[in-house]
């Protein structure tokens, strides 16, 4: 059986035409004789995945959707293109983490921690980690 995998794409900053392209590239070279791929827009509270050209709401509770022919499919992995906010500051990770579905990148802390440049910075300088731009100026 081939595995599910959602390639998350969208976000909530203006990144998110370079988002869904990111996604569109991914879905044209993943190997579909392997997996089942299906591309999971998330913008705002708007949640959706494609399959087939119809898009079906997705259901936060488990991050699954119900097709038109009442099939649940659920996700093995999600691949996180999402640029900016919910996708590099930690916030869709935790969610995949409550869910145990595996991603495809850093986890919650990293994610959060780099996300904000002055924090990260601050928290390497108690390492000994200095003369960033951010920290000269404070």
């Amino acid at each position: 059986m081939k595995k599910r995998v959602a390639i998350v794409a969208g976000g909530d900053q203006s990144e998110l035409a370079v988002s869904l392209r990111s996604a569109e590239g991914l879905y044209s070279f993943i190997d579909k004789d392997k997996y089942d791929l299906y591309i999971v827009t998330i913008v705002g509270k708007d949640w959706q995945a494609e399959e087939n050209g119809v898009k079906y709401p997705i259901d936060k509770n488990d991050f699954s959707f119900v097709n038109s022919k009442g099939e649940k499919k659920n996700f093995d992995f999600a691949y996180i293109t999402i640029h900016g906010v919910p996708g590099e500051d930690g916030k869709l990770q935790g969610y995949f983490d409550l869910l145990r579905i595996p991603y495809s990148c850093c986890g919650v802390l990293a994610a959060a921690l780099t996300f904000n440049k002055f924090f990260c910075n601050r928290y390497l300088h108690a390492f000994g980690v200095v003369g960033t731009t951010y920290l000269r100026q404070t």
